[in-house]
């Protein structure tokens, strides 16, 4: 059984020298092995993203910042 989100962070590790190099310090999103979009932030990201996808299909990483770990999805409730 694979981790969730395995397939889009190996597909990260894979890119994100080439992305950071153009878009350091802001977020991507990723679902499979395809790039969703380029955001400033991750509420852009999210409000963007989620409007298609389901919570935690999707991988969204700040660009510059390595992990070491696929960080955990989390929902952004509206006020």
């Amino acid at each position: 059984m694979s981790k969730p989100l395995e397939e889009e962070y190996d597909y990260y590790l894979d890119i994100r020298e080439e992305l950071a190099r153009e878009h350091n310090g802001k977020y991507v999103a990723i679902k499979g092995k395809e790039v969703l979009g380029i955001f400033d932030n991750y509420r852009q990201a999210a409000d963007a993203v989620y409007v298609e996808h389901e919570y935690g299909t999707v991988l969204m990483q700040e660009l510059g910042r390595d992990y070491e770990y696929v960080p955990s999805v989390f929902a952004v409730l509206e006020a």
